[in-house]
C-alpha cells in the first residue's frame, strides 16, 4: 500500500468516526514519512476530538510548519487552543485561517465563538453573520447569532435568527429552548410554551427548557403545572439556585409556606449573594404563621448584614442640613400604591 492509499484509508476511517483505526494508520504514515503535513494535522484533530488538547496543539503546529498555507490546519489549531482556554491565541489562529481562505464559514463561526467568550459581542455578531452569509444553511451560526443578539438587548433580531436556524434545521432543541425564553421575556406566553414544549419533546434532558416552561406556566397561573416543570428542572440540575427560588415563589402562591421557605433557603445556600431569593424569603415570612415580628426582625437583620453592610464603604455622605430642629420631608416610593396591602399600610 502506498502512502497515498494509506492516507485515503485513514481518512475514510476518520470520516466514519472510527478514530482508533484512523489514528493507527496516520501514525504508520508518519513512521515512514515524518513530515507528512496532513497526517500530522489530522492526527492532531483526533487528539482534539478525544480531549488530548496539548498533543493536538503540538501536532497541528508541526503540520503548519510543514505546510504554512493550510487554512484548515490554522482553524483546527484555533479549536485546540480555545479548548485549552487560550482565547487570544485561538483568535489569532482563526484570523490566519480566514486570511488564507476568506470564504471558510467554519473559521468565521469559530472566531465568533471565541469573540463571544472574550466578551466582544459586537465582533461575535459580525463573525456569525459572515459565517451565515458564506453558508446560508449554517443553522448553528444563526442560533449563536440569536444568543448574542439576545444578550445585547435586541430581542426581535434574536427571534428572527432563531427562526431562521429552525427553518434550516427543525430538530435543534437548544434553539427551541432559546426561542421560548425570549418569547417568554417578550410576554408572548402561548408561543413561548409551544417552543419550550417542542424543545423538551426533542431533548427531554434540557433543564433550562423545563425551568423556562415553569416560568411561562406560572405567569399563566397554571401553578400545579409550573410546580411540576420546576421539579423536573431540578431533577436534571439540582444545584440551580434560580430554579429553587422560582419553585419557592410558586409554592408560596399555592399556600405551601413550609416548602416555599425551604426552597428559598436552598437557593440562598447554593448562592449566598442571591439577593432576589433572600428578599423573597423575607417576604414569605410575613405570611408564615410560625414567624412572629421578632423572628422576621432577626431575618431582616441577617439580610442587612449579608447584603447591605458590604455596600456601606461605597456610600457618599449626604450634604443635607442635619439640624435636629428642621422639618423632615419623607417620601414613599412603591410600585404598589393602588389596591394593594402597601397603600392600606
Amino acid at each position: 500500500m502506498t502512502i497515498q492509499e494509506a492516507y485515503t484509508a485513514a481518512l475514510r476511517h476518520h470520516q466514519a468516526g472510527r478514530l482508533p483505526e484512523a489514528e493507527q494508520i496516520y501514525r504508520e504514515i508518519l513512521a515512514v514519512q515524518p513530515g507528512h503535513a496532513e497526517a500530522l494535522h489530522l492526527l492532531g484533530v483526533i487528539a482534539y476530538q478525544v480531549g488530548r488538547y496539548d498533543e493536538a496543539v503540538e501536532l497541528i503546529r508541526q503540520a503548519i510548519d510543514q505546510q504554512p498555507g493550510g487554512a484548515n490546519a490554522h482553524n483546527n489549531l484555533g479549536n485546540a487552543l480555545k479548548a485549552r482556554g487560550e482565547l487570544d491565541e485561538a483568535m489569532a489562529a482563526y484570523r490566519q485561517a480566514i486570511r488564507l481562505k476568506p470564504g471558510n464559514p467554519e473559521a468565521h463561526y469559530n472566531l465568533g465563538n471565541a469573540l463571544r467568550d472574550r466578551g466582544d459581542l459586537e465582533g461575535a455578531s459580525a463573525a456569525y453573520r459572515q459565517a451565515g452569509a458564506l453558508r446560508p444553511d449554517f443553522a448553528e451560526a444563526h442560533c449563536n447569532l440569536g444568543n448574542v443578539l439576545h444578550t445585547r438587548g435586541h430581542p426581535e433580531e434574536a427571534l428572527a435568527a432563531y427562526r431562521r436556524a429552525l427553518a434550516l434545521k427543525p430538530d435543534l432543541a437548544e434553539v427551541y429552548c432559546n426561542l421560548g425564553r425570549v418569547l417568554w421575556e417578550q410576554g408572548q406566553l402561548e408561543e413561548a410554551g409551544v417552543a419550550l414544549r417542542q424543545a423538551i419533546a426533542l431533548q427531554p434532558t434540557i433543564a433550562e427548557a423545563h425551568s423556562n416552561l415553569g416560568n411561562v406556566l406560572k405567569e399563566q397561573e397554571h401553578l400545579e403545572e409550573a410546580l411540576a416543570a420546576y421539579r423536573r428542572a431540578l431533577a436534571l440540575k439540582p444545584d440551580d439556585a434560580e430554579v429553587h427560588n422560582n419553585l419557592g415563589n410558586v409554592l408560596k402562591d399555592m399556600g405551601q409556606m413550609n416548602e416555599a421557605v425551604a426552597a428559598c433557603r436552598r437557593a440562598i445556600e447554593l448562592k449566598p449573594d442571591y439577593i432576589a431569593a433572600d428578599s423573597n424569603l423575607i417576604y414569605m415570612l410575613h405570611y408564615h404563621p410560625a414567624y412572629d415580628a421578632g423572628g422576621i426582625a432577626r431575618e431582616l437583620k441577617r439580610w442587612e448584614r449579608q447584603h447591605a453592610a458590604p455596600l456601606r464603604a461605597g456610600l457618599e455622605p449626604h450634604g443635607n442640613d442635619r439640624a435636629p430642629e428642621r422639618r423632615l420631608r419623607i417620601g414613599y416610593v412603591s410600585a404598589d400604591f393602588w389596591t394593594h396591602a402597601s397603600i392600606f399600610f
